[in-house]
């Protein structure tokens, strides 16, 4: 009852608190995205939000909130479905285990079952997690009261972020982790600015008396002078031992993305995965000092502003963005509705540095090649879409003696190119050459 008596007080005497009040109502979901980021961003950051020249890292996470919007990020930012995508791209032995879930409402919840100590998280927005470290003593009704109002909230609208929007809210279960002294885990959280680490913040002694201290360090463990919200940490943090692990990890799960946050805990030297964020303090933290706001808003090239180039060759048309290398390009070569096979080609704008290379369906090397390319010297990590690559050729072939169908995945989406019927319209150069004997016994003739 004091805190919502201290928040009704603020809201009288304080004109910002009266602003931020309005905004959190019903009737401004209303608002559309861009509209009411800027009103909010103005009530809290007391500045104008430039959206047409982003300069700040927090103007520019505003600018990705209404940019960036990979239909993956909904997947990865919920809790429950995150997991299969961890265990496919790092492992399972990187996610906390699971005890239970997910559960549609508390009342499904088996606390009776669940052992003695446990964390209660829910799947769709930030801040809904329950810890019991002492079943004995654990106040069920406390906790079904703050999860039950969790579930009816719908995380989007408070700060527009978008992936959360149509995530189903859900409960889990996962197992209580701490670390060799007994004490809370720290959070290493690490910054990832178009797939390279560049700072990690530590939050520690989020359970004392004097509160959670958030301390920024680069990747050389040095600290960095400047504050976010929170106030840093008095004492020296020491480096974890597998904090080399930790970037490895954080930049191989941020391929493709102009700026995610990784978080690790690290349990007895174990590195476990935490969650992603895209949007840290949703846009909304201060720097201090407020230089810093800037130098790390240069460290994200929005990619409307990062430009590129066209390339016309070999009868391409070919826009290049000059942050990437080129995308791949996947060609699966479909008989009678099935892939036998397919090639993976990139860089085809230049013919001297081009790369193609034939695989299996099961995206082994096949015993052929193009004599016109060289091949890639180190077989293409398989696509994360893959599997549905597949399924997506073959549905489209299915109606066809022989079809090659073309398709891309950009930011783990897959995209369309073309249907081929005759590839290199009957030309193409095999080696070895008794390669085009064996795939000709494939195409049966009427």
């Amino acid at each position: 009852m004091g805190d919502k008596k201290n928040v009704i007080k603020r809201i009288l005497i304080s004109s910002e608190w009266r602003k931020r009040y309005i905004l959190s109502s019903r009737v401004c979901r209303l608002l559309p995205d861009r509209l009411y980021l800027k009103l909010k961003y103005k009530t809290i950051m007391h500045s104008n939000l430039d959206l047409s020249n982003p300069q700040t890292f927090n103007e520019k996470l505003q600018w990705l909130k209404l940019h960036d919007r990979n239909p993956l990020y909904t997947t990865l930012v919920d809790k429950y479905a995150v997991r299969s995508y961890i265990k496919e791209k790092i492992g399972e032995e990187y996610l906390i285990p699971l005890l239970g879930g997910p559960w549609k409402s508390v009342e499904e919840i088996p606390f009776d079952t669940l052992p003695d100590q446990f964390v209660l998280k829910t799947t769709h927005d930030s801040g809904g997690v329950v810890i019991c470290r002492d079943k004995s003593a654990f106040d069920v009704e406390a906790a079904k009261k703050k999860l039950r109002k969790s579930l009816k909230t719908n995380f989007y609208y408070g700060g527009r972020e978008w992936p959360y929007k149509n995530v189903k809210p859900q409960i889990i279960a996962e197992k209580y982790m701490e670390d060799e002294s007994g004490e809370e885990l720290k959070d290493y959280k690490l910054m990832c600015f178009h797939s390279k680490v560049k700072a990690t913040l530590v939050c520690s002694d989020r359970f004392s008396d004097n509160g959670l201290k958030i301390t920024f360090y680069d990747t050389d463990w040095k600290r960095l002078p400047f504050e976010r919200h929170y106030p840093s940490s008095t004492v020296e943090l020491e480096k974890p031992k597998s904090y080399e692990e930790m970037v490895q990890i954080a930049e191989k799960l941020s391929e493709n993305m102009q700026f995610v946050r990784v978080d690790f805990y690290n349990v007895k030297g174990k590195v476990y995965f935490g969650e992603l964020t895209f949007y840290p303090g949703s846009g909304f933290s201060a720097f201090n000092p407020s230089k810093w706001d800037k130098k790390l808003g240069q460290l994200i090239k929005l990619s409307e502003n990062s430009g590129g180039y066209l390339i016309v060759s070999q009868g391409y048309v070919v826009w290049i963005h000059k942050e990437t290398q080129g995308i791949k390009d996947y060609k699966f070569y479909c008989f009678n509705g099935k892939v036998k096979y397919l090639y993976v080609s990139q860089g085809l704008e230049n013919h001297s540095t081009a790369r193609i290379s034939f695989l299996t369906p099961d995206w082994k090397t096949a015993p052929f090649c193009r004599d016109d390319y060289k091949p890639f010297d180190e077989l293409p990590s398989k696509p994360y879409q893959y599997d549905n690559m597949l399924k997506i050729a073959e549905k489209l072939s299915c109606e066809f003696k022989f079809l090659r169908v073309d398709l891309y995945e950009i930011n783990q989406k897959i995209y369309f190119s073309e249907l081929t019927f005759f590839p290199c319209s009957g030309y193409m150069p095999f080696n070895p050459m008794n390669w085009d004997y064996e795939l000709g016994k494939l195409l049966e003739l009427s």
